[in-house]
């Protein structure tokens, strides 16, 4: 459906579900908006709920920058365990900065209107690293569980933080570090990373014995490393 705001011409486009429990709006571009509710509302009343968030599609819109790496702006797409969920930006003004939820396979970010628009793009990156941050321990503990099972070698310390240059770490101590931001990739890469880490245990330095402990454990380690040099951020 095409409507117009103010002289601004795009498409809307409707989708229903009985899982989705509130409205919710997110541009794809400066041509399209994209309206999710319930399944009780209809088509024809999908104008009434433009109408009435006339301001904040307008307001995204023109905040759209002709290049944004998350397209955190016009709504967009997050990575998460090797998937890719859309995300939903709502306005909120007892919001301190931004805060991120993981709801219904969707990221909602919710966000003060009064962020300085030249700090907001590292507001939300910075909000999605607190989420993967705060899941990190109930998504990949689990995968230290299995693969320390399966290795038997255990870490003296699980820590969970952010990297620029490393997915993981292993010291002399046998203390590991896992980089949150593993998250954005597919289970077994991470399974890769945290195996990695394992053989450190065994093996510190990347020698062929060290390779040799890998391979035994995983047969496509190198495809998982491919994986890793993918990385959204």
């Amino acid at each position: 459906m095409e409507m117009r705001l103010d002289g601004v011409i795009f498409n809307v486009i409707h989708k229903s579900d009985k899982r989705i429990k509130r409205i919710s709006l997110s541009l794809l571009n400066k041509d399209e908006v994209v309206i999710k509710t319930p399944l009780k509302f209809k088509a024809n009343q999908i104008r009434d709920i433009v109408l009435g968030h006339k301001d904040w599609i307008l307001k995204a819109i023109n905040r759209v920058p002709a290049k944004n790496k998350f397209d955190f702006i016009c709504g967009g797409e997050i990575p998460f365990m090797g998937k890719q969920y859309p995300l939903s930006l709502i306005e909120d003004d007892k919001v301190v900065g931004v805060k991120t939820v993981f709801k219904d396979d969707v990221f909602y970010f919710y966000y003060n209107p009064t962020l300085n628009k030249d700090d907001e793009y590292e507001l939300f990156v910075e909000a999605l690293k607190k989420f993967y941050k705060k899941v990190a321990i109930k998504y990949i503990d689990p995968i230290f569980d299995e693969m320390c099972f399966k290795t038997k070698l255990h870490p003296q310390n699980i820590t969970y933080r952010y990297a620029k240059r490393q997915w993981g770490s292993c010291s002399y101590k046998n203390d590991i570090s896992i980089n949150y931001m593993l998250l954005q990739f597919p289970l077994d890469a991470i399974r890769y990373v945290v195996l990695h880490e394992l053989c450190h245990i065994e093996e510190k330095n990347h020698s062929g014995r060290f390779y040799n402990l890998v391979l035994l454990y995983m047969s496509d380690y190198k495809i998982q490393e491919e994986k890793l040099k993918s990385k959204s951020f």
